[in-house]
């Protein structure tokens, strides 16, 4: 059995314990990396839509990784948010049949590790998904129902936080404004439709191995006009 009032109260205590991160959604993904003893954690919401966000990374390995399901539009962290239900990945140098590219991609940039992805779904509604990795062929030790109440009290958490009411100029929740930005200008750039805009970003920052930020940040500044782009 899942020692829920145990979870909450590590929760709680974590995060109000860490001043080191000024918003929410930073101190609920370093609690959660600490209760399930990971390496690495993240936490993202709208996973397979337009709105996709990363709210928060613990470090570089995670934040490669989480990109790298975002340009390659595959991975455990989607296919948990699009399914409900969680999805672990073995990154190692055999082939990926669920993830082919992201799977190789993934494993030349950061290695061999263990990836966990929970939906967070505290309402019934999928809010978004927790991922961790775990390093030198280490495993989730916690029972995955433990993983699973721990994601949707982060999601619970998450759904109180008032720096969650819609885009602004700043903060986590913010991140995906400049996308949205510069799919509207490819929208206009190419007469495409938003979600075909998107997969030209997608696919742009994929074959210059940059993130999907930064290719979003050179439309909106106009160094990348893709009426021009062989």
């Amino acid at each position: 059995m899942t020692d829920r009032a145990g979870i909450f109260v590590r929760l709680a205590t974590l995060a109000a314990a860490n001043a080191t991160h000024p918003n929410l959604a930073g101190r609920l993904c370093t609690a959660s990396r600490l209760i399930l003893g990971a390496d690495g954690a993240a936490i993202t919401v709208e996973n397979t839509t337009a709105n996709r966000t990363t709210l928060s990374t613990t470090d570089a390995v995670m934040a490669r990784l989480v990109d790298l399901q975002d340009v390659t539009g595959q991975g455990p962290c989607l296919d948990a948010f699009r399914y409900s239900t969680h999805f672990t990945l073995a990154l190692n140098d055999q082939p990926n049949l669920r993830w082919p590219e992201f799977a190789r991609s993934a494993w030349q940039a950061v290695g061999g590790l263990n990836m966990y992805s929970f939906p967070m779904r505290p309402s019934g509604r999928t809010l978004g998904v927790v991922s961790t990795y775990f390093t030198e062929g280490r495993e989730l030790p916690e029972p995955n129902d433990t993983a699973q109440f721990l994601a949707d009290a982060v999601g619970a958490a998450l759904l109180q936080d008032p720096a969650a009411k819609g885009f602004g100029s700043e903060g986590p929740w913010a991140s995906r404004a400049q996308v949205h930005h510069a799919c509207g200008m490819v929208t206009a750039q190419l007469r495409l439709s938003a979600d075909d805009a998107l997969a030209i970003l997608r696919a742009h920052a994929y074959a210059h191995n940059i993130t999907l930020a930064e290719t979003a940040r050179q439309v909106v500044e106009r160094e990348l006009d893709f009426r021009g782009d062989a």
